[in-house]
């Protein structure tokens, strides 16, 4: 990572004047306080001169090794965001460029516009979305937007790279081995419920019928919003293909709820469920998404897990995340809750 504030400054002219062809100067850097995994910065960018002079607001994403998910690459979240650019009620900031290669910026980065709105967070309840006169319009677009992410052609959309060769069958337990390795599983120290949530897991896979983009963390705090509307889905960092129930189990997962039995905190779960089938065009398949409501809060705490091992082995200094590890007693509970209710 950049070490000072004008070398980062430096270098991020450097590769704007590349990538534009014109001369830039950034100014007005502004670190924005959200998120455990990637450093948001917001800036300005002054673009041209004379008559071809133009300002664009900014924001710089920047892999930040001691983050919750390091290493990083851009190139799934740039890639995704790109082919989104101009579905009907998807509504994403626009990118301008990335790079995984470190010697340009420290980290890999992405670059994008920086878009108008603010953030509701689950854990502030219904307040967070200004209101309960907002809230039917919000849910709208937060079904609507999941759903033209799961019905967008990705095979015509240039995403085949984020397929990974992992066939319909194995989507489910491709993620499970995933946050297993994330959590450490098969180290010392691993968590015996982990193990035993990781089996059933792996014994209970369904087949996916569609093999679908999945956001990997599309929830009510990772979206912008305005006057009652949603601006942008935000935080692609995890985005893969798998199938479309893991996204709304994690939409509706309790960790969201705010305490309440609402998608988010905020939206009523069977209106939820009936407009995504409706604007989709995907039969949502109750056993199917209760397996998912498993996996999911596996994910979740392998989260936490993952946090905290990186605390304890000094890969991270976050405070927020040594926190987290007070999270993970509770979080497992609820993982064998989910398990002890199945048939």
């Amino acid at each position: 990572m950049p070490q000072t504030r004008a070398d980062l400054q430096a270098r991020l002219q450097d590769y704007l004047q590349g990538l534009w062809h014109k001369p830039v100067r950034v100014r007005g850097f502004r670190r924005f306080p959200v998120g455990l995994s990637w450093t948001t910065i917001g800036l300005t960018a002054e673009v041209g001169e004379g008559n071809d002079a133009r300002t664009l607001p900014l924001v710089l994403r920047l892999g930040d090794p001691g983050g919750l998910f390091a290493p990083y690459t851009a190139r799934p979240e740039y890639l995704a965001l790109q082919a989104f650019a101009d579905v009907p009620a998807l509504p994403v900031a626009r990118v301008h460029g990335y790079s995984d290669d470190e010697t340009i910026l420290g980290a890999p980065f992405m670059v994008a516009d920086l878009v108008a709105g603010d953030t509701p967070m689950p854990w502030r309840g219904a307040g967070a979305a200004d209101g309960a006169q907002v809230q039917p319009s919000l849910a709208q677009d937060f079904a609507d937007a999941l759903a033209a992410i799961h019905a967008f052609d990705w095979r015509r959309g240039g995403l085949d790279g984020l397929a990974g060769n992992v066939p319909a069958s194995e989507v489910a337990r491709h993620q499970v081995r995933h946050w297993a390795r994330h959590a450490g599983l098969g180290e010392d120290g691993a968590h015996p419920q982990m193990h035993y949530a990781q089996r059933w897991l792996e014994a209970n896979a369904p087949q996916a019928e569609h093999v679908t983009v999945v956001h990997g963390d599309y929830r009510v705090g990772n979206f912008l919003q305005q006057d009652g509307r949603i601006t942008a889905i935000l935080d692609w960092e995890t985005v893969h293909l798998g199938d479309p129930h893991e996204d709304l189990a994690w939409a509706q997962s309790r960790t969201f709820a705010a305490g309440t039995a609402r998608v988010g905190g905020l939206f009523d779960r069977e209106a939820f469920h009936s407009r995504y089938q409706e604007r989709s065009g995907i039969r949502i398949r109750p056993a199917v998404l209760r397996y998912y409501d498993v996996m999911v809060q596996f994910k979740m705490c392998a989260i936490q897990i993952g946090a905290q091992r990186r605390v304890d082995a000094g890969r991270a200094s976050d405070v927020r995340m040594a926190v987290i590890g007070f999270q993970v007693a509770p979080a497992l509970m609820e993982l064998n809750r989910l398990i002890g209710e199945l048939p």
